[in-house]
């Protein structure tokens, strides 16, 4: 975000018109690019397999297998998301710029140990062909690496050379699916290579900018796990607002709409796709986020820390924590109007047109997407709010919204199952309100007794961190074989 903002504060600085515009367009490729672009790889596949002449049992086939591997490897990756995100951050404000190469490859690695065996025993109990699970097992591998790098890549300036290497990726994948496939290779291994071949260039082109961007460090590959002692709390926001997003379409996929495709692959296609529907509705929101947070909290923010931090007169200081909150509250009123209005439009209109383009929406899919229309809005101010409070370093505080979503939208969404059609997707919607309330509850909580929070909760004695996990990053750090080590590049000194 760091780095996303420091584009933006430039882009925006400009007063023309076409500068704003430009602004936000740069903005909305940077943050919704990669899931838009994800999106189209998913479509363009089922395209190449339609013209492949394959069976409807194989495309359903071919796309939860791929569908599968993404999203596992990303549950996986966002249980460290926020504390490599935190990592980062921490070694980018102390300028030890040689941690992060090493951290990113023990964080892959750890990762892989424990996400690869799990899928491959996952693929073996789902008695896949084998080759459909070797594709497989390559592409959630090469979507554990790519996820993970994604983390590491907020500190780079250079977005335009991250947009281009995602959409290299797609283009190569569909081109590679479509040669394989016009030459009469069996058709779901081939869109099963070119899915790995796509998300390779991606890995690659990643692996090229950050190394370009950071020296090739120096310390134990695992020291990012140290944060973990620091910030206990942060894997488990990563996992609950993970899991808690996804549990209800897993769920579905065990309800009446759910459907066996080959082993342990299920999926609910009259669910499923309004549901990716509905997610995109939220894309405004996540745009308006970024550049708000940045470009319009962020300054009063760091005005406030830095009178606190420099010994600014408590007039200044008042004045700009008064100042700071305003802002804040009037961010996230926008920002629930600009989502109020995308998602009314959505229920409206763009329910209609899909029910008059004739693309297979069914009565029941329709009122499925305007539910979850409705609940992604709910996510999306809610998300909104647990952002917020990590901004703030309220880990703990944050801790609650995430756990809402995931346990009410788990029991709810079990809930509903055994009802008609007509409650499905109303578990989802009071899970992400109740994620709302609970939100705003701690941010409000969080921002009244913001004095009490900076200065009494502090330790007045440093004590060292001990335990388990410490003793042993501190057993390898005595035993570890330093990185080479190289100056840094020009480009980094200047980032």
């Amino acid at each position: 975000m760091a780095g996303i903002g420091f584009e933006l504060k430039k882009l925006f600085s400009e007063n023309s018109i076409i500068l704003k515009l430009r602004a936000n367009l740069f903005s909305s490729i940077v943050i919704a690019g990669p899931m838009i672009m994800g999106a189209i790889l998913l479509i363009g596949i089922k395209y190449l397999a339609v013209l492949a002449d394959t069976s409807l049992h194989q495309q359903d086939l071919l796309i939860v297998v791929i569908t599968y591997s993404l999203l596992f490897s990303l549950l996986l990756i966002n249980t460290l998301s926020y504390v490599l995100s935190r990592f980062v951050a921490d070694m980018v404000y102390t300028n030890q710029y040689e941690y992060i190469l090493p951290s990113m490859y023990g964080s892959i690695s750890l990762l892989l140990a424990i996400g690869a065996p799990a899928w491959a025993l996952f693929l073996y109990l789902s008695k896949l062909p084998l080759e459909y699970s070797i594709f497989s097992f390559i592409l959630f591998c090469l979507a554990v690496v790519v996820w993970t790098q994604i983390s590491y890549i907020t500190d780079i300036k250079r977005y335009k050379e991250v947009i281009y290497g995602f959409t290299f990726g797609i283009l190569s994948s569909l081109m590679v699916g479509y040669i394989l496939t016009s030459n009469n290779y069996e058709a779901v291994t081939s869109l099963l290579v070119s899915a790995c071949v796509g998300y390779g260039v991606i890995m690659t082109t990643y692996t090229y900018v950050l190394h370009r961007h950071f020296p090739e460090g120096k310390g134990i590959s695992l020291k990012f796990l140290e944060w973990i002692t620091k910030f206990p709390s942060l894997p488990f926001v990563g996992f609950f607002t993970t899991f808690g997003l996804f549990v209800h379409l897993i769920l579905m996929w065990q309800s009446p709409l759910g459907a066996q495709v080959h082993g342990l692959f299920y999926h609910a296609p009259s669910h499923d796709i309004p549901a990716l529907f509905g997610f995109f509705t939220i894309l405004v929101t996540t745009v308006n986020f970024v550049t708000s947070l940045e470009v319009n909290f962020y300054p009063k923010y760091k005005l406030y820390f830095s009178l606190l931090n420099k010994g600014g007169s408590l007039s200044d200081i008042e004045k700009a924590k008064t100042e700071m909150l305003i802002v804040l509250k009037q961010e996230l009123l926008y920002l629930t109007l600009r989502q109020m209005f995308v998602t009314i439009i959505s229920i409206i209109f763009i329910s209609e047109i899909l029910n008059l383009l004739g693309v297979g929406f069914t009565n029941t899919m329709i009122g499925l997407f305007r539910v979850l229309c409705i609940g992604y809005a709910f996510y999306a101010i809610g998300n909104t709010m647990l952002l917020y409070l990590l901004y703030f370093a309220a880990d703990s505080a944050a801790l609650f919204p995430a756990m809402t979503l995931f346990l009410v939208n788990a029991v709810g969404t079990f809930a509903t199952l055994t009802l008609p059609a007509n409650y499905y997707g109303f578990g989802f919607v009071i899970a992400t309100f109740s994620m709302l309330v609970v939100g705003w509850w701690k941010l409000v909580s969080f921002t009244n007794h913001l004095e009490y929070h900076v200065f009494c909760q502090q330790p007045i004695f440093i004590k060292p961190t001990e335990g388990l996990l410490f003793r042993f990053l501190k057993w390898l750090e005595s035993r570890h074989i330093p990185f080479v080590r190289r100056s840094f590049s020009k480009n980094t000194q200047e980032n």
